[in-house]
């Protein structure tokens, strides 16, 4: 029986534990409501180069993870690829060229004059890996989705993250908006 009162503590520490993460990692902000993710918007006018069909493979997002911890030093930060002012955007500019210059509007999608957007987010690693990447938000079409998730597996793999962000992981969203141009 004193084993059992032992242990006590340390489950309430581990169920206070976890709700703390739980609730560091929440997308509610201070009045209760849901934050909205700021999203980049590019647009293809004229397409230039075309992807070949693409095998429909995809990462699940990992399981959420406080944005610091005291206890391992281990620190993700989540971002839209547009954040002007903010501590990333030189970063966050270099991994927007990259992915802007491969990406092209799907041969399919186009001859089917589909459009849409397709929202993205995409998991990067202090080395620069791509750990992860999902749609968050269809387009409505399966070919524009894979095309922007394509994209970013191109792009990757991406520069190691700077010291001075002191980040493990960063989580990037973006939005891939397919318009068709007038010609």
């Amino acid at each position: 029986m004193t084993a059992k009162k032992f242990l006590i503590p340390f489950v309430l520490a581990s169920l206070a534990g976890h709700a703390l993460v739980i609730a560091l990692t929440a997308r509610i902000d201070m009045t209760g409501g849901p934050r909205p993710e700021k999203v980049m918007n590019v647009e293809l006018k004229t397409p230039t180069e075309v992807d070949p069909p693409l095998a429909s493979t995809r990462s699940e997002p990992a399981a959420p993870a406080a944005r610091a911890t005291a206890t391992s030093g281990y620190r993700e930060d989540s971002v839209a690829l547009q954040n002007p002012g903010g501590p990333y955007e030189s970063y966050l500019l270099q991994i927007r060229r990259k992915i802007e210059d491969l990406w092209s509007y799907p041969q399919q999608a186009l001859s089917e004059k589909r459009e849409g957007n397709a929202v993205i987010r995409f998991t990067i690693e202090a080395g620069g890996a791509l750990t992860g990447y999902y749609i968050t938000s269809s387009s409505g079409s399966p070919i524009l989705d894979e095309g922007a998730l394509a994209c970013v597996r191109a792009a990757s793999p991406f520069a190691p993250l700077p010291g001075a962000f002191n980040l493990s992981r960063l989580h990037v969203t973006a939005t891939f908006s397919y318009r068709m141009g007038q010609q």
